[in-house]
């Protein structure tokens, strides 16, 4: 995942920096490492990225309130 298409993620998934480095657990300057292109995006890191639910995705409504 290039620094380009991590910010393209991070908009789709409505994250800022500090959300997403503990989200993933890992430290603010790994993440602003990744943005600058100083050091790629791990391929589990971006794998997990990838993987996050985008905030324009519906939220999962509990099996409780789907009774109604």
């Amino acid at each position: 995942m290039t620094a380009a298409q991590l910010k393209r993620e991070l908009r789709r998934i409505a994250y800022g920096q500090e959300r997403l480095a503990t989200k993933l657990g890992v430290h603010l300057s790994e993440v602003r490492h990744w943005l600058a292109g100083d050091d790629p995006v791990p391929t589990m890191v971006a794998l997990d990225i990838r993987n996050l639910p985008s905030h324009s995705a519906p939220a999962a409504v509990p099996a409780a309130r789907r009774r109604a």
